[in-house]
């Protein structure tokens, strides 16, 4: 049981003493360091463009792992340090700024070898305004649709209040903060005109499904919905004087509308000391959406960014097949032709129809480009419907051509 422990405190403090070493090569350097590194990838089934893509991926962790200073092969890293480099990794985020190719070949045994320099950068990605126009084009250029629901002072707090103005004050303060990091925003005046009254309560009271709906009639890809409410505090201090202390609650929940998963949550609090209840009110409520609107970009981004660079989810729907036996082989050649594939999961199939969830690097936009282009022998694939979490597709199994044989009697 000691030993364990001691383990324990190793790994820690091998962790802490890393981050202190690597905080100080930072300082020194900028937030860049440039590095030079080699990855490799296995060709399988002479496919060279995917095997060149996994080295790629190789190359770019190791850039990272040089960066911070960890020379560890994960085939030789003990199960105890294997957390340690996990967590550095996780806590540097592997952010490569860019990187160009310094070499590239084809190698014995089918290997694929590329060399490349790459600009690694742990700084946070929320305050570098190049990273985060890159990451939004990355991520297919999302469009936001905000729906808040809201109660100042003196005002009761009702539902139906949502359509009694153009625009709320936190709405206007998050789709400023939005604009500000170039993020597509969808007009919330035209949010009200487009929607009816029961799917927007429905939203505001927590239903994703519905905010999803919402998304998909707004042609929005992420949804943002919540409540902020201002009050009067409760204080008998005279310190305030004639001064009412105006305190505001937001909550607030990100969900992607083509699968109606949430991505984020956030709440905030803030106060405002006025004369006027109102004024002191709507100061508070835009305080408290300032800090919610930094904190929903930066779990935004960071969830993008997760997505991107290392693993995403994406919903495969699939028709016309005739049998599980073809659903298993194009399973099969998913998971071993297509790049950026990592994991295939079945979620259900019925009747010719298939549901995967697909664990993928990259974005669905690249994948479906795959999907439609690359040539497969056994099936041919066609694109019904894409959105950025999930591709629909056709399927058809192709019959093997049959050759005949010459009649032997003929002469």
């Amino acid at each position: 049981m000691k030993k364990l422990t001691l383990i324990k405190i190793s790994g820690l403090t091998i962790f802490t003493l890393l981050i202190m070493g690597f905080s100080m090569l930072w300082s020194q350097t900028g937030g860049v360091v440039n590095v030079t590194s080699t990855g490799v990838g296995i060709i399988y089934a002479n496919d060279v463009t995917l095997a060149r893509d996994r080295a790629i991926d190789d190359a770019l962790r190791k850039a990272v792992e040089q960066a911070l200073g960890m020379w560890l092969q994960s085939e030789s890293v003990v199960e105890n340090f294997m957390l340690v480099e996990d967590n550095i990794l996780s806590w540097s985020s592997g952010y490569v700024k860019n990187y160009t190719i310094v070499s590239e070949m084809k190698k014995p045994d089918n290997v694929y070898e590329v060399t490349l320099n790459a600009a690694v950068e742990a700084g946070a990605l929320a305050q570098d305004q190049d990273a985060v126009i890159n990451l939004i084009e990355k991520a297919g250029n999302p469009r936001i649709a905000i729906i808040f629901n809201e109660s100042n002072i003196g005002e009761s707090y009702n539902q139906y209040h949502f359509f009694d103005v153009d625009m709320t004050q936190a709405e206007t303060t998050l789709m400023d903060k939005f604009l500000q990091k170039n993020f597509e925003v969808v007009d919330p005046a035209t949010v009200r005109e487009s929607i009816k009254r029961e799917q927007a309560i429905a939203a505001l009271e927590g239903n994703d499904k519905m905010a999803a709906a919402i998304g998909l009639q707004l042609q929005a890809d992420v949804v943002i919905t919540g409540k902020a409410i201002a009050k009067v505090a409760a204080t008998g201090m005279k310190i305030l004087g004639d001064m009412k202390s105006c305190q505001a609650n937001l909550t607030a929940r990100v969900v992607k509308a083509d699968v109606g998963t949430v991505m984020a949550t956030s709440s905030e609090h803030a106060a405002h000391p006025h004369i006027d209840e109102i004024t002191g009110g709507n100061e508070a409520i835009k305080k408290a959406a300032n800090k919610l609107g930094d904190d929903l970009i930066k779990k935004i981004l960071a969830k993008w960014k997760n997505e991107f660079y290392n693993k995403t989810s994406v919903k495969l729907r699939i028709t016309g097949l005739a049998s599980m036996s073809d659903l298993a082989e194009f399973k099969g050649i998913l998971q071993n032709y297509f790049r950026g594939v990592k994991q295939v999961y079945q979620r259900n199939y019925v009747a010719g129809t298939a549901e995967l969830d697909l664990q993928i690097t990259g974005n669905a936009n690249q994948l479906s480009r795959e999907l439609e282009r690359k040539p497969i022998e056994e099936f041919e694939i066609k694109i019904t419907r894409l959105t950025l979490s999930q591709i629909n597709i056709n399927v058809k199994k192709n019959q093997p051509t049959q050759t005949v044989a010459p009649d032997s009697t003929q002469p």
